[in-house]
């Protein structure tokens, strides 16, 4: 694991919160790998177990890094309880309504702040 996929402490709650920090990502290549390693990590958690937290704020989007999303959102479909989504603004509010539809994750919520994820993810179980 990586300081961008690291376990956290949920404050509300004391549990743990998986955080796949894609923040201030420029390019593709820059994301991918992090993206995919965030998949490897959610793969070796039981299966409804997981918190997550997604920090997009300030990444750019191209249709690589997308598509990746979708298929890392509909891989840890079985093993998240819920996930928040952070920096969402703009097109991206409009690609996560897409990945909310594809993937029938209506566990996903999108946030300003980590701390707003968290605080609604204590609500979630």
């Amino acid at each position: 694991m990586s300081e961008r996929i690291s376990f956290i402490e949920n404050p509300a709650t004391g549990r743990q919160a998986l955080l796949m920090d894609f923040s201030g990502f420029t390019t593709a290549s820059d994301a991918l790998p992090f993206i995919h390693a965030a998949r490897d990590v959610v793969g070796t958690q039981p299966a409804r177990s997981l918190h997550g937290v997604v920090d997009v704020t300030g990444s750019k989007f191209n249709t690589h890094v997308v598509e990746a999303l979708k298929e890392l959102a509909a891989h840890n479909a079985p093993f998240m309880i819920a996930s928040g989504i952070v920096g969402v603004a703009g097109l991206q509010k409009v690609i996560l309504d897409s990945v909310i539809a594809i993937t029938g994750r209506s566990n996903l919520k999108a946030f300003a702040t980590r701390g707003d994820a968290l605080s609604w993810l204590a609500t979630q179980s």
